[in-house]
């Protein structure tokens, strides 16, 4: 895969890409430390909502980050139209973060992908959250970046970035697919398919399914881009 990280000299790239990878999925299975990690998640998807709401001329008025991972992104609009968009936007939002964050780390930007992060943080910080719990893990997340990116050494910066941008793109997944699943089992809790139903009177498994497919086709193309292919691993 041309341009694919080449961390370690002598480490095969897909070879160190799928340990990485597997590393973030064990430790999404640890408690404390998954929740902290999969809020990236929740940033990402509230941070969709907020730049939804502004780029369609409303409001983003604050965002919450949960200790559990939940969030929420209080918006104002003069449209029924724009307020549905905005509703829309958090999950492929978070996808397409993740796409991005991808797409630096296997053409070896881990510098610039950190600034970013770093900058997304600064800007919730400075404007949107609120909540103790927010307030505490952007600080936390911002140090954390900080110290990857100018005190570790160049190898650990670059498997870190990789390591945190998995992870965005594991959660992106999985919490989408929990979405969809809540639209054919339980449409009354299921967020934000569930304002999408009433504002749209067309019920939430029917935007579950569009829901499903716009993150599908966004994982897809990540995978398909910067995933290793798999064959790579036997030769």
């Amino acid at each position: 895969m041309t341009g694919i990280i080449t961390y370690l000299e002598g480490t095969d790239p897909a070879i160190l890409f799928y340990a990485v990878l597997l590393l973030a999925f064990v430790l999404l299975r640890i408690p404390v430390l998954n929740n902290y990690f999969r809020t990236l998640n929740t940033l990402l998807h509230e941070s969709g909502h907020a730049l939804m709401a502004i780029l369609l001329s409303g409001e983003a008025l604050e965002i919450k980050l949960n200790s559990n991972t939940s969030g929420s992104a209080l918006t104002r609009t003069n449209s029924k139209g724009k307020a549905f968009l905005i509703s829309f936007s958090g999950y492929p939002a978070a996808s397409l973060g993740s796409f991005g964050l991808l797409a630096l780390a296997v053409n070896q930007h881990y510098s610039a992908g950190f600034l970013i992060l770093v900058s997304i943080a600064i800007i919730n910080l400075i404007v949107f959250i609120r909540n103790s719990y927010g307030i505490f893990w952007l600080i936390t997340f911002i140090l954390l970046m900080l110290l990857a990116n100018w005190y570790a050494h160049s190898i650990v910066a670059s498997i870190f970035y990789l390591f945190i941008s998995l992870i965005a793109f594991i959660e992106g997944i999985t919490s989408a697919a929990g979405i969809v699943i809540l639209g054919f089992t339980k449409p009354s809790k299921a967020g934000d398919l569930s304002n999408m139903a009433k504002m749209s009177k067309i019920p939430a498994f029917f935007w579950a399914l569009i829901m499903a497919v716009v993150v599908g086709v966004i994982s897809w193309f990540t995978i398909s881009k910067y995933f290793p292919p798999i064959s790579q691993l036997f030769t």
